[in-house]
């Protein structure tokens, strides 16, 4: 998948799966892979049903960047 797409799939699962939503919070986890810590949010959906979003991209920004989704 080139750049373009890539960037286009993520932008609809965020469509599909955020859209809508609230963030009710920021959340910190020190147990990242590598022992890093990692940071996101919660979201809360006009379901009630709330989803745990997780921003991973490296400092440098080398890369369009990535929300991990977590579904409950």
């Amino acid at each position: 998948m080139n750049d373009n797409a890539y960037v286009q799939a993520q932008a609809m699962t965020i469509a599909q799966q955020l859209v809508g939503g609230t963030i009710t919070q920021a959340v910190v986890a020190a147990d990242g892979e590598y022992g890093d810590a990692n940071f996101g949010f919660e979201v809360r959906l006009p379901s009630g049903e709330t989803k745990t979003v997780w921003v991973l991209s490296d400092p440098e920004g080398n890369g369009a960047g990535f929300l991990e989704i977590e579904m409950p």
